[in-house]
């Protein structure tokens, strides 16, 4: 299915409502990942320059008002990154097999030695039965393993069949997408040592990003070949039905009935409305779904590179975009000087 029949198009060159700010340079290289705070205006962006980046996006009436607060030195590509549920404290996974973190009311930082390969992905994620925050990392390495941050080696590990591509968590529930397009379920607040459900993913392709909405109910995945999936956690929930469809997609020039599939960089629910979600691309492109209508709900002008990231803010009025190279197609198409920044969009409405 292609979305389409219902589209707005916002450009916030030409709207009199909507609005973007540009935050102040910092990643010398692709951003791959945006993450808020749950609890403030705070913006963590995780790039291959080897730094986590923070901002401070309060009361941002211009580009100018966006502040950078502090950036965790990593030295090595970073791949992901979140807050704590308080906003005190930023993790980052590395390329060099270890979980970065930063206390951000101190500025001190710690070093977890994490994996036997690159992490691919973190996330601070609720465990009722510890008596800690609980940090879960996901890596190549075939493994998501357990951290309470006052110990040096793991509280448990999850061992899986495959590399770990992508992971979020809403509610009890952890999402973990892996290679052979296997989408692999657990429940926090049951067991997070033993998988609760795989689900052999909607779509034969390699999953590039996970997305769970807050409460856990609902997730989404973006592929490699231009395609996404939403589906319900609980089988016995019928508010959404199993979904998939194309986008990213882009016609050929002069070529009948032809066209180029990109990869879904990303994906995110809105915390404010469960039936929508934001997808970006490797086309320089991202758009807001409505997948209880199916249709697309606003998109947006492309832009100059690749989106890479997307992330909406807490109250869901607003959303950050990263642009930069992707590599989809090699160093050869590589340009130097490409252009790489963080933009922050503000819808003038809510999303609905």
């Amino acid at each position: 299915m292609v979305y389409g029949k219902k589209t707005t198009t916002i450009s916030a060159a030409n709207s009199q409502q909507d609005k973007e700010y540009v935050f102040p340079k910092g990643p010398e290289d692709t951003v791959s990942a945006l993450r808020w705070s749950p609890v403030s205006n705070h913006l963590a962006a995780a790039s291959w320059d080897g730094k986590v980046y923070i901002y401070d996006a309060t009361n941002t009436t211009s580009s100018d008002t966006i502040k950078g607060v502090a950036a965790i030195p990593v030295g090595s590509p970073v791949l992901d990154c979140d807050f704590n549920k308080d906003g005190t404290i930023a993790v980052g996974a590395s390329a060099d097999k270890k979980l970065h973190l930063m206390d951000l009311n101190s500025s001190q930082t710690m070093t977890l030695e994490a994996h036997t390969s690159p992490v691919r992905t973190v996330r601070f994620v609720n465990v009722p039965s510890a008596n800690a925050p609980i940090i879960a990392s996901g890596s190549w390495d075939r493994t998501v393993r357990y951290w309470d941050m006052r110990q040096p080696q793991p509280i448990g590990a999850l061992e899986l069949p495959e590399r770990v591509y992508a992971m979020d968590t809403g509610g009890s529930v952890l999402a973990i997408g892996t290679a052979e397009n296997h989408l692999h379920l657990v429940n926090l607040h049951d067991n997070p040592l033993k998988l609760w459900k795989s689900i052999a993913s909607p779509i034969p392709h390699q999953t590039t990003a996970v997305s769970v909405t807050p409460d856990g109910t609902r997730w989404a995945i973006g592929t490699i070949a231009g395609r996404a999936a939403a589906q319900v956690v609980d089988e016995k929930d019928l508010s959404l039905a199993n979904l998939s469809f194309k986008c990213h997609r882009e016609a050929v020039p002069n070529k009948r009935n032809a066209t180029d599939s990109y990869a879904v960089n990303d994906v995110a629910w809105s915390p404010g409305h469960k039936d929508v979600f934001a997808t970006a691309g490797s086309d320089g492109t991202f758009s807001i779904w409505d997948v209880l209508n199916r249709n697309r709900l606003r998109s947006f002008p492309k832009v100059s590179s690749p989106v890479t990231a997307v992330s909406f803010t807490r109250d869901g009025m607003g959303m950050a975009y990263a642009m930069g190279y992707d590599w989809a197609k090699g160093y050869q198409h590589h340009k130097a000087g490409a252009e790489t920044k963080i933009v922050m969009h503000r819808f003038a409405t809510a999303l609905k």
